[in-house]
């Protein structure tokens, strides 16, 4: 019974997960971070990452099936039911049943990446659903003319308004990477289970940005020294990084966490991982601040509010 109230209570914080340590990478490991990649069919690989954890609420909703399905039987053997515990019990065990099974993907309903958000918008969302479809890590536009890069900031509606106002920022789209699971939805990324963070991609023309340029931007929009944390947002879904997808990236990233770490006394958590393949988001993340009201103009002074 304890276990049922406590999880009741906790179904509140469900998206709170159970930190793990991210794979962080010594300075020594980033100054050879180029050495350890390896490329098969445009998947960029290293070795090292996250462990999964489970959310609390994923555990509890576990812990929920054993103990109702425990009190249950009891109650049948021993005699003692009451319409009262039978309701309560079957009540939570439906309700653990169905959070365990929408972790796992059952009865959720896939993300239609060919009905993303386009080019038109200024949205990576459909080219980025196609590169992911097909197992491709690129590091360059079709034509060669753009660049692309991976970051992740915590809650990704507002670090994607952060780069969408940068001059050189041609598209960008949300999504979900450096994670185990195929295609995975939101709902499978907030119970921990999958591995991934919240992220964003993006399409920069080099010409008009560095990527030192953007590194610098996503540092500032964080306290690189949390780990699994971002503002009020708390997980490995949320966790920061740097995921360059290319050697050179690779080197900017490195010296750009170097020159971050001048600044704190505490260690810098911040990621720095070679780019795996980015899952985009749900097409009602995409923009969600734009849509929502708020200016994605080049150069756009206003503050960020993620939650109104």
């Amino acid at each position: 019974m304890c276990i049922i109230l406590l999880t009741a209570c906790c179904s509140l914080c469900s998206g709170m997960v159970i930190a793990s340590a991210p794979h962080q990478v010594s300075l020594q490991h980033k100054r050879n971070l180029s050495s350890k990649y390896r490329h098969d069919r445009a998947v960029i690989r290293m070795e090292g990452g996250t462990r999964l954890k489970p959310s609390l609420q994923t555990t509890l909703s576990g812990l929920i099936v054993l103990q109702s399905t425990t009190t249950l039987s009891s109650m049948f053997s021993s005699g003692t039911l009451t319409i009262w515990g039978v309701a309560l019990n079957l009540g939570f065990l439906g309700w653990a049943a169905f959070n365990l099974a929408t972790s796992f993907g059952l009865g959720v309903k896939r993300i239609d990446y060919a009905g993303l958000d386009g080019f038109d918008v200024d949205s990576l969302a459909r080219q980025s659903g196609e590169w992911a479809l097909a197992g491709e890590v690129p590091m360059r536009s079709k034509d060669g003319r753009f660049e692309i890069a991976t970051f992740a900031g915590g809650c990704f509606w507002g670090t994607e308004l952060h780069f969408q106002r940068i001059p050189g920022v041609v598209a960008s789209c949300v999504g979900y990477t450096q994670g185990a699971l195929e295609a995975p939805t939101y709902e499978q990324v907030c119970s921990g289970m999958t591995g991934h963070t919240e992220g964003i991609q993006i399409l920069y023309d080099p010409d008009v940005v560095s990527f030192q340029a953007l590194c610098e931007k996503l540092l500032s929009t964080i306290d690189p020294t949390l780990l699994n944390r971002v503002g009020n947002d708390r997980g490995t879904q949320y966790r920061h990084g740097i995921y360059p997808h290319s050697d050179a990236q690779a080197e900017v990233a490195t010296r750009s966490i170097e020159r971050e770490q001048m600044k704190h006394s505490s260690p810098v958590v911040t990621e720095v991982k070679p780019a795996a393949i980015f899952w985009p988001a749900e097409n009602y993340h995409q923009r969600y601040l734009q849509k929502g009201g708020q200016s994605a103009e080049k150069d756009c002074q206003e503050r960020v509010r993620c939650y109104g």
